[in-house]
């Protein structure tokens, strides 16, 4: 008996060990084959400027619209490594590594061995789990601490009277509110679990909400104490509460269909949550993952502005939850179970978004940023080899000007501008490039081709050039299939000089 329970723990490491190596590939491998995207450009930047590498502290203010813990974490690898997509890709990468870790335990704590083993083969090759978590975003440490947290949850209900556990809660908490400010949604998933599990008390509760506190202290106490940390949140606060809806209000229930979970995996949801109220033994454990589904879920539908890699903390949640069925009596009976439990796994991939339109030549799913700001990184290095760095460029879109600015260090503006506090808009462009303001220009072809809301700006370029006898000088090129299927090649992003003296 002994000796089995030793080869079933060994072949439990070893399969775990497997799973972890594969996560750890799919996210880490090239890691810099493309360019930073425009989040990943201002993070990374804010992270040069803690690491102390000065010609990005004008271009990236520590204090933007979000808290530090990411870019803070990046800035002791840049410190110590240099500075490199490949390292400040590093970080968010071994984090969603430590979330497929994390998915087992909770399965295993939850269910049994066998879910939590397929739980975590599906999360650690998800689509949409990997692309998210290659890419330096606050959403990938957000998500680890929250589910972390819901970790701690799971313990503190097999063992209520450890208080430690409770203390263990409020700090992952607080850590996922340091990664980013929308992460008081696991504070208050967490205190809403106790009522589920039967443990709240007023001590209970001031214990977690103390922790969340002092973990959280970082991101407050420099608001509270420093005038520039001041006035920087009240301009974002103002900002982000006046920005326009985004994204329709059906977004996130289309994204979870056809890019986070695919059809399979989201059927085997309802499959599940009806199943459990059918059979009422695994009620409370199912209701609590729809609470940290749903509560996490309501509060970012909520807010105007929606993102593609939001929903990307709530993923093991769904993970769970969906393969929480094959765990069931009912499915349990069917002949060669083991072996129809291993038929899910690439049934769920497949079904996922992604691979499902490209198999079957459908419309193409735009993971944004997925690919970086495609030619600004290739652009941006020829600035910085090429371009005086006193120089200053004017771009159509604030992406372009984000990635200039951190792989040249020159400063650029943008026509399209937003009302970031962060950016400065071009009020008059003839008399920025009259008095020296603007020296070149960057015309983004590609976006100005598939954005019909940069029309204007791109008008406002192309005059631009016309007037001050703009002369490109370098040009980013793309191909594409035309519509009778022969390989076109055209001008993509293209950099012009300005003469202000010869005004046609």
């Amino acid at each position: 008996m002994i000796r089995r329970q030793i080869n079933s723990s060994r072949h439990e490491y070893i399969a775990i060990i497997i799973i972890i190596i594969i996560a750890s590939i799919l996210r880490i491998s090239d890691l810099s084959g493309v360019g930073f995207n425009n989040d990943e450009a201002i993070y990374s930047g804010q992270a040069a400027t803690l690491a102390g590498f000065n010609e990005f502290r004008e271009h990236f203010s520590i204090f933007r619209a979000h808290p530090l813990l990411l870019q803070f974490t990046i800035s002791i690898l840049f410190t110590n490594f240099g500075i490199s997509d490949t390292i400040a890709r590093l970080v968010p990468a071994v984090f969603g590594v430590a979330i497929v870790l994390l998915t087992y335990l909770i399965g295993k704590a939850l269910f049994d061995k066998k879910i939590a083993m397929v739980a975590a083969v599906v999360i650690s090759i998800l689509p949409y789990h990997v692309i998210v978590s290659r890419q330096v975003l606050l959403d990938v440490p957000l998500a680890f601490f929250t589910v972390l947290a819901f970790f701690f949850v799971t313990r503190h209900m097999k063992s209520p009277r450890q208080t430690y556990w409770l203390y263990l809660i409020g700090i992952s908490a607080g850590l996922s509110f340091l990664s980013k400010e929308i992460g008081v949604f696991t504070l208050l998933t967490s205190i809403v679990s106790l009522f589920l599990i039967k443990t709240f008390s007023f001590r209970n509760l001031i214990i977690i909400i103390v922790s969340f506190i002092l973990a959280s202290s970082p991101y407050w106490i420099p608001i509270m104490t420093i005038h520039e940390a001041q006035d920087s949140f009240l301009a974002y606060w103002y900002w982000q509460n006046s920005r326009d809806p985004n994204h329709p209000e059906t977004f996130y229930f289309r994204m979870l269909s056809q890019e986070v979970l695919g059809y399979m995996l989201l059927a085997l949801n309802a499959i599940s949550i009806v199943y459990a109220f059918v059979k009422k033994t695994m009620k409370p454990v199912i209701l609590l993952l729809l609470l940290w589904i749903g509560i996490p879920l309501i509060f970012l539908h909520t807010l105007d502005v929606k993102g593609y890699h939001f929903l990307y903390s709530i993923v093991p949640f769904f993970v769970l939850l969906g393969i929480s069925f094959l765990s069931s009596d009912w499915f349990k009976k069917i002949p060669k179970y083991g072996i129809v439990t291993l038929a899910f796994i690439p049934l769920v991939i497949v079904l996922s978004g992604p691979p499902l339109h490209y198999l079957f030549q459908l419309p193409p799913i735009n993971l944004v940023g997925s690919g970086g700001e495609p030619y600004s990184r290739e652009a941006a290095i020829w600035i910085r080899d090429n371009v005086p760095n006193s120089a200053t460029l004017l771009t159509l879109d604030t992406r372009t000007a984000n990635v200039i600015k951190f792989y040249s260090n020159n400063d650029a503006f943008s026509l399209h501008a937003n009302k970031n506090p962060a950016y400065e808009t071009i009020d008059n462009s003839d008399f920025a490039v009259l008095s020296g303001k603007i020296n070149y220009l960057v015309y983004e072809a590609h976006l100005a081709e598939r954005l019909p809301y940069l029309k204007q700006e791109a008008d406002e370029i192309d005059r631009l050039i016309q007037k001050f006898n703009g002369a490109p000088i370098h040009t980013e090129y793309m191909s594409h299939v035309d519509k009778s299927g022969i390989i076109r090649i055209k001008p993509a992003l293209i950099i012009y000089s300005l003469n202000p003296y010869m005004e046609k």
